[in-house]
C-alpha cells in the first residue's frame, strides 16, 4: 500500500519532494499539498493529481494523509511541527529545525512524549554521495585536527529572506547548518566553542557573509564560511588528518586524497539528486520502526551552535555552545 505524503510549503523546494516522491521513490504517493499562492498551489495540485489545501491545519487533518512534510520558512516550523506530532503523523521538517533554540528544545519535548513516529530533519548534506564517500574514508585519516568546510552561493532570490517580518535568521541559520550538521556527522563529536563574526554585503536584513572557528569535544579545530553573496557557487570540505588529508567539492563532485607523497583523485559525482534517498529513507523509517537518520537530538544540537554563532558575533567574542 502507498504511503501518501503532504507537502505543507509547495513552492519551489517543496514541489521538489511531491515529483520525487511520485515518481522516484518505490510505495510512496502524493496525497495533497498546501501553498499561499492559491492559484500556484491549484495549478500544481491539477498537474500532480492531488488535493490543494489553502491552510496547513486542513492538509495535517486530511485523512489520505500518511505523512507531513515542512518546506516552509523556519519562522513557522515550530508551530506546524507540533500541529504535525498532536496530530500523530510522520513528519519529514525541513532545516534548520526551527528558528531558534528555544523552539527547537521545545519541539524535542513535544517528540519525546511520543506522540509521532518517525520525525525525520532534511539535513540534506547526510545523503550528498561526496560527504557519503568522504564519511566511508574518514578513519583512514587517523585523528583529525582541523576540518574547513565553505558554501559559496548566489544571492537569495527568495522574498521572504528579505522579509523581517518572515525571516528570523541568514547564513547562519539558513545555510549554516548544513556545515554544522556535517561536521558533527563526519567527527561523531560536539561543538563546545565557537568564535564567529557576520556581515550583510547585498542583504540589506539579514546577514549574508559568515566565518566562523569553533572547537570540537575531542579537539578538532573547524573553520565555517558562508559567503551568499557571489556571482558563483562552490561547495568545499577539507580535512587534515595525522595519517591523510582529503579536499572534497560536493557540488561539482570529486575528492582529492593524500597520503605521504601520494595524490588519489576519486571520480564521485556530486549531482544526483538527495532528495529521493531522503525520503525514502524516511519511509523505511516509518514502516519498520527504526529511529530516523536524522533525528531531533541533531537538530537541537546544530541549532545549539547557530545559537552560540549569533551570540559570539554579537558580543564579538569566542562563546561556549549551550549544549
Amino acid at each position: 500500500m502507498s504511503f501518501r505524503i503532504g507537502v505543507i510549503g509547495a513552492g519551489v523546494h517543496g514541489a521538489r519532494y511531491l515529483r520525487h516522491a511520485l515518481h522516484h521513490v518505490p510505495g510512496m504517493g502524493v496525497a495533497a499539498l498546501c501553498r499561499r499562492d492559491e492559484a500556484a498551489g491549484q495549478e500544481l495540485a491539477t498537474e500532480l493529481d492531488c488535493r490543494y489545501h489553502r491552510e496547513a491545519a486542513a492538509l495535517v487533518a486530511d485523512p489520505a494523509v500518511d505523512g507531513v512534510v515542512v518546506c516552509t520558512p523556519p519562522s513557522s516550523h515550530f508551530e506546524l511541527a507540533a500541529q504535525v506530532l498532536a496530530a500523530g503523523k510522520p513528519l519529514l521538517l525541513e532545516k534548520p529545525m526551527t528558528g531558534s533554540l528555544a523552539e527547537a528544545r521545545r519541539l524535542a519535548k513535544l517528540d519525546a512524549a511520543g506522540t509521532a513516529p518517525n520525525l525525520l530533519l532534511a539535513q540534506t548534506l547526510r545523503w550528498n554521495p561526496v560527504l557519503r564517500r568522504v564519511r566511508e574514508l574518514w578513519p583512514r585519516l587517523g585523528r583529525v585536527h582541523h576540518l574547513r568546510l565553505a558554501q559559496r552561493l548566489a544571492p537569495t532570490t527568495l522574498a521572504w529572506q528579505r522579509d523581517p517580518d518572515v525571516t528570523v535568521g541568514g547564513s547562519v541559520l539558513l545555510t549554516g547548518v548544513h556545515l554544522f550538521d556535517t561536521a558533527r556527522w563526519l567527527t561523531g563529536s560536539e561543538f563546545v566553542r565557537v568564535d564567529s563574526r557576520q556581515d550583510q554585503v547585498l542583504n540589506p536584513v539579514v546577514e549574508d557573509f559568515f566565518l566562523a572557528r569553533a572547537a570540537l569535544a575531542d579537539g578538532c579545530r573547524v573553520s565555517l564560511e558562508v559567503s551568499k553573496y557571489t556571482r558563483s557557487r562552490a561547495c568545499w570540505l577539507e580535512a587534515v588528518g595525522e595519517d591523510a588529508q582529503l579536499l572534497a567539492d560536493y557540488q561539482a563532485g570529486g575528492i582529492v586524497w593524500r597520503e605521504g607523497s601520494a595524490e588519489e583523485r576519486l571520480a564521485v559525482d556530486g549531482a544526483a539528486p538527495t532528495l529521493p534517498l531522503v525520503l525514502a529513507d524516511w519511509l523505511a523509517a516509518v514502516r519498520d520502526g527504526s529511529t530516523p537518520p536524522v533525528t531531533v537530538h541533531d537538530g537541537v544540537a546544530t541549532m545549539a551552535v547557530v545559537d552560540a554563532c549569533y551570540r559570539s558575533a554579537a558580543a564579538r567574542a569566542p562563546v561556549v555552545v549551550d549544549g
